[in-house]
């Protein structure tokens, strides 16, 4: 079982439910320039094929799936946590980094990387 976070274009909201029902998120990135950026946040995530990256390391375990709008633009990214007392931290520290915003599936709301312990 994993804890699923959602990366993808948010309005400025402080909750999802603000989110409007008509809202149309905007591509996050190019796949080249999305898969560079992740690993100049997480520099030993493992790239296996041209929608997934790995990260395992000292408590954690993350799996990274990219969705693309067509060949090249990504649309949204999955992060499957399996585990790992460290694994929400290294997410907040990819949210910072991207400049993008998150949906915790555990809790229903926005993640934000402050409050840690929520969702896992």
């Amino acid at each position: 079982m994993s804890w699923d976070i959602y990366i993808q274009d948010f309005p400025p909201v402080a909750s999802i439910t603000e989110v409007p029902i008509d809202f149309k998120p905007k591509p996050i990135g190019e796949r080249l320039e999305l898969i560079a950026r992740i690993k100049e946040a997480i520099p030993f995530a493992d790239q296996q094929d041209n929608d997934w990256l790995f990260v395992n390391g000292d408590d954690i375990d993350l799996s990274i799936q990219l969705h693309f709008e067509d060949a090249e633009r990504v649309r949204y990214m999955v992060v499957h946590v399996h585990g790992g007392d460290q694994s929400a931290a290294c997410i907040g520290a990819l949210l910072r980094h991207l400049g993008l915003r998150a949906h915790d599936t555990a809790t229903g709301e926005l993640f934000d990387g402050l409050s840690l312990d929520e969702g896992l």
